[in-house]
């Protein structure tokens, strides 16, 4: 039987499970979640026994952990005095961690939603778990009893956020007197007409279970309709009781249904983020231009089609140490080229889990850099340029007397030259050494038309992320002046399951990396950005070569005759 472990976004029970096809690797199904989230908020209805016991193993699998609770609960719901008791034992054991307020309902058909909120721990998303299921979901016994788990749009968060804090002040702590007192209720029974009367309706409106309409089952039941479930891909098809396909009713309303591979993108595009570079940040070249007029010469000269440009620029830096502080100032760009993937031309995607390494490589080069500007001004920059102002006076006069110019450059332009290489060494010494980043969320939309499509962008992404661990694999060099290990990186990066990180230590996996980069290389021909898609994503599904080959060798014929005959129209 197959085991399910979703990611966000997903919705449970799945089908599958209802059907009998698999099972959750995690109870509940939104296990993964939990592990990758510093803190919890939120609403949880009836929680019994069994809730408090998944409450208290999350808080001791992960002692950072914290939560903020509110539990409802209605008359004869589930919840007994001797559950609110243990969780306000769990509560006394992690008072710092965990905070439990309790909002009674009034009447037995009172409800409120169940809405858990996880921060995550690599980024500031937040990701919602929403439903009817009370109980952290762990009494799901109704098939159509839906709950969604998907990341929370800033604006939606911050809804909730208010609907949270202001029902917190209306519901009280349970470790206020008389809280954990709750009575311990039963539904009352009903008439035995009123339950024949149910049951007689509920066969009346089943075509599922045997028996439901006089024996017959769904099959014999004209007009009934069938559902068809992929153990696979958990996709639904429908068919009346003579077997034949039948449109569904999202069909009928409009709703495409997502293919495969567009289902792999958006679930990629789900696990990062477009990261860039806010460059007025950055602390300017620590060597500051000065107009050639100074030296009489112009900056640029126009004669017909013949032009001349000249720059100047003047440092009272030593080269070898200018080299060293310019090569970890421009250092962002070449770490973010490990660390992250181009979507475009300026356009650079980074997994979520890859954040928390990359700031940790930017705080090393950071500190490099620091550490270099402050060796170097002793926390003094008068003294520094007073110390080195006559030799760069005399550099200055050297290259004016090479140039054929009479006499010295003046004071007053050194000392604008002083002053300018003083704002940019005091920069340096006040500033981050890195530039400030901004992330901000991206999706896969399948818009298509005349104009649009998504499938460059999707290719440009997924073929990079495939090339990632095989050029990991081959190239001895690819993350040469790195600081993180390598196991961390490939996990961080690998947002695709690719299957080569399964194996990646396997005896003949080098091999196996170097045919696919050749193999990757060669889809770049394929004309359909879609085909490339598909292709690019069965080397990461693990396809044999020879079979990824063959396809690709029929869509690289297809292609030279299309072309043949475009050339013959012509």
């Amino acid at each position: 039987m197959k085991s399910l472990s979703p990611q966000p976004p997903f919705l449970w029970p799945d089908a599958r499970i209802i059907e009998g096809l698999a099972t959750y690797e995690h109870h509940p199904p939104f296990d993964e979640l939990i592990r990758a989230s510093q803190s919890m908020f939120g609403m949880v209805s009836a929680i019994t026994t069994d809730g408090v016991n998944i409450l208290k193993a999350w808080l001791t699998r992960d002692l950072n952990f914290k939560a903020r609770l509110i539990i409802t609960v209605y008359p004869a719901c589930s919840t007994r005095q001797s559950d609110l008791v243990q969780l306000l034992e769990v509560v006394e054991e992690n008072r710092e961690r965990l905070t439990v307020h309790i909002y009674p309902l009034e009447h037995l058909s009172d409800r409120t939603l169940n809405c858990l909120a996880f921060i995550s721990k690599s980024s500031d998303h937040v990701y919602l778990v929403a439903g009817v299921s009370g109980n952290f979901s762990l009494d799901l016994c109704v098939a159509t009893e839906s709950n969604f788990a998907f990341r929370g749009d800033p604006g939606f968060v911050e809804s909730f956020r208010r609907c949270f804090n202001w029902s917190w002040s209306k519901s009280k702590d349970i470790r206020a007197d008389g809280v954990t007192l709750i009575p311990d209720l039963v539904v009352p029974e009903g008439t035995d007409e009123g339950a024949r009367l149910w049951r007689t309706y509920i066969k009346s409106c089943s075509q599922f279970s045997p028996g439901s309409t006089n024996g017959k089952t769904a099959i014999e039941i004209e007009g009934a309709l069938i559902a068809e479930v992929d153990q696979e891909t958990g996709d639904v098809k429908i068919r009346s009781s003579q077997g034949e396909e039948v449109t569904s009713p999202t069909e009928e309303v409009g709703l495409i249904k997502l293919d495969e591979l567009s289902e792999q993108m958006v679930r990629v595009y789900e696990k990062g983020s477009l990261v860039s570079i806010d460059k007025l940040s950055r602390i300017p070249p620590l060597d500051t231009p000065v107009h050639p007029r100074i030296f009489g010469d112009e900056a640029e000269m126009v004669r017909g089609g013949v032009t001349r440009r000249v720059a100047t620029r003047v440092s009272a830096i030593d080269a070898h140490t200018l080299r060293e502080i310019e090569k970890r100032r421009k250092s962002v760009s070449p770490l973010l080229s490990k660390f992250s993937f181009a979507l475009a031309d300026n356009l650079r995607w980074m997994p979520l889990a890859a954040r928390e390494l990359f700031e940790s490589e930017l705080k090393r080069v950071n500190d490099e850099g620091l550490k270099l500007i402050s060796d170097l001004l002793k926390g003094n920059i008068d003294a520094y340029l007073s110390g080195r102002r006559e030799n760069l006076i005399a550099n200055i006069n050297q290259v004016y007397s090479e140039l054929g110019r009479p006499g010295q450059v003046s004071d007053d332009v050194i000392g604008e030259v002083v002053k300018s290489l003083k704002i940019r060494l005091e920069k340096a010494q006040s500033s981050n050494f890195m530039p400030k980043l901004s992330y901000s969320a991206i999706v896969f939309d399948r818009k298509e038309n005349a104009f649009v499509s998504p499938w460059g962008q999707a290719y440009s992404l997924l073929s990079q992320v495939a090339a990632f661990p095989r050029k990991v694999l081959t190239d001895k060099f690819f993350l040469r002046g790195l600081r993180v290990a390598e196991e961390d990186l490939l996990e961080a990066m690998n947002v695709a399951d690719d299957d080569v990180c399964k194996n990646f230590h396997s005896r003949g996996a080098k091999s196996r990396c170097e045919v696919e980069l050749e193999i990757l290389a060669r889809i770049k021909s394929v004309p359909e950005a879609r085909q490339r898609c598909e292709l690019v994503a069965q080397v990461i599904g693990g396809m044999s070569n020879e079979e990824v080959e063959r396809k690709l060798s029929e869509l690289e014929t297809i292609a030279s005759e299309q072309q043949g005959e475009g050339a013959a129209t012509k």
